[in-house]
């Protein structure tokens, strides 16, 4: 298994600040009941719920467990979700908005649960969670959030000035009985303890090939009754559903910080900024914070939102020196609410995307949805969420015209201004350039080694973008992720960018 550990797309708090077991690759061909692709907060736990099940389950990570999207995360354990329960009403009525609340209160609830019942110390501190603006055209969305989140039951009220943060604010909400955690020690310790038992838990084993009931890795293939693609989109074509939930990016720090806030805090209006804490093992306390979301693979934006927020935070929380910056990606799906079920009505795969930045209520509410369907059970949260739902129609065209904006952009932007030979380029720098005539993505190392590989991505043909965070090429169309190398970190696209000869 290649170690992609210290890798600086890999490089982020939680994940350098866990020790978690290894888990071998797959050798040789299995059978299981259910396999699921991808290691993180939705297969993982879905691979414990269904073996509490009597399931024996595959899961099948191509890096390591815990430390890709799930390790990238905020990690708040919340059903408040910023301003979004008065769209959910309004889009699919009060009777499904409630089921989306009860549902993230639930999945909050469960990962304490699991974390106490295999002992898992998963640094679980009991936390307010609060949305806020100081922007007065945001008042009445807090209010009326407020006024729905209590309609449906949710533990919603509205404050002012005071919230704990270093300066008033105009209006808030807050949701008591929330949390914070750590999200790599969860995922690791809770995939330890599924191995065994004809249960397994394999890393650096990328799927290939797939089918409804057949996972092919490189070395070994699966078969299962069910293959559940935990994998943040689904990979390839299955479901298309990149038409229905495009990629955002957002920067993520954290510093040691000072001015310690008593909740976890987000606010409503641009730029944006997220802050919760940590406290390290040697007894500092950390600011794990977010900033402003972008289109990835726009390293300008990139670069101007990490400098916004890096100076709110260290203007307001006396925080620094900045240790950890990466850049966290999610899907935002058109009509408002996560899909997570089958794939299609007919012998599809069981799928889950579209959590918004909010994966780990989401990711656990899905995998209690999903462990329920793979056994044949009903679940009634799929009336919000059922990934088979009349596709959403509401901003489909918006959603073709920005994909061809974004193409045209990366065309027309990088290859006018950026270098046109490998020569040109200066060290540290990247750019996307045509070379003999092709589009070539080329990063010139701090030693004056070039990384060129194609700048196609490989599932539908968009070209990348550079993260000079990260050090990777992400793809601004439908989120896939590239290393220098061109190796995929994650999809939908499953093949690499090809290499390129430089010189």
């Amino acid at each position: 298994m290649p170690d992609v550990t210290g890798a600086p797309q890999n490089r982020t708090y939680w994940n350098e600040t866990a020790s978690v077991p290894s888990f071998p690759a797959l050798a040789g061909d299995i059978e299981v009941d259910v396999a699921i692709i991808g290691g993180g907060i939705v297969g993982v736990t879905t691979a414990r719920l269904l073996k509490d099940m009597g399931q024996r389950v595959a899961v099948i990570e191509a890096r390591r467990v815990g430390q890709q999207v799930t390790g990238k995360s905020t990690a708040k354990m919340t059903s408040q979700h910023g301003i979004i329960y008065q769209t959910l009403e309004q889009k699919f009525g009060e009777d499904r908005a409630r089921l989306y609340g009860e549902a993230q209160e639930r999945g909050v609830r469960r990962i304490s649960e699991l974390a106490v019942q295999w002992g898992i110390k998963a640094d679980i501190e009991p936390m307010p969670a609060y949305t806020y603006t100081n922007d007065e055209s945001y008042v009445s969305q807090i209010e009326k959030e407020v006024e729905v989140a209590q309609r449906l039951g949710l533990p919603a009220r509205l404050e002012h000035g005071d919230i704990g943060l270093p300066y008033n604010v105009l209006a808030a909400i807050r949701f008591d009985s929330q949390a914070q955690f750590h999200p790599v020690r969860y995922v690791a310790g809770l995939a330890a303890t599924i191995p065994g038992e004809g249960s397994h838990v394999f890393e650096g084993s990328r799927a290939i090939e797939w089918e409804p009931t057949r996972v092919v890795t490189d070395h070994g293939t699966v078969t299962a009754r069910h293959v559940v693609m935990a994998t943040h989109l689904p990979l390839g074509q299955v479901g298309m559903y990149y038409a229905m939930a495009y990629p955002q990016a957002e920067p993520v720090l954290a510093a040691p910080i000072r001015r310690v806030p008593p909740g976890m805090y987000k606010n409503a209006e641009k730029p944006g900024h997220s802050i919760r804490t940590h406290r390290h093992e040697n007894g500092q306390v950390y600011a794990i914070a977010a900033g402003t979301t972008f289109k990835p693979g726009h390293p300008d934006e990139e670069q101007d939102y990490i400098q916004e927020l890096e100076r709110w935070l260290t203007k307001n929380f006396e925080a620094g020196p900045i240790e950890y910056r990466w850049i966290n990606e999610d899907y935002t799906p058109m009509d408002s609410a996560p899909f997570i079920g089958w794939s299609s009505k007919s012998d599809g795969y069981l799928v889950a995307t579209g959590f918004d930045a909010w994966g780990i209520s989401n990711g656990t509410v899905a995998a209690m949805i999903i462990a329920d369907l793979a056994t044949g059970r009903e679940n009634r949260w799929l009336d919000i969420f059922d990934a088979t739902r009349v596709k959403p129609i509401a901003g489909a065209k918006e959603f073709v015209v920005e994909n061809a904006e974004v193409a045209a952009h990366l065309v027309s932007g990088y290859l006018s201004r950026k270098p046109k030979s490998y020569d040109e380029l200066e060290p540290g720098h990247a750019a996307i350039m045509k070379v003999d005539g092709e589009n070539v993505a080329a990063f010139k190392d701090e030693g004056g080694v070039v990384h060129a590989v194609s700048a196609v991505c490989t599932h539908m043909g968009c070209l990348v973008g550079w993260n000079a965070t990260d050090r990777t090429w992400d793809c601004p169309c439908h989120g896939s992720r590239f290393e220098l190398s061109g190796e995929v970190i994650h999809g939908p696209a499953t093949q690499p960018l090809g290499s390129k000869v430089t010189g």
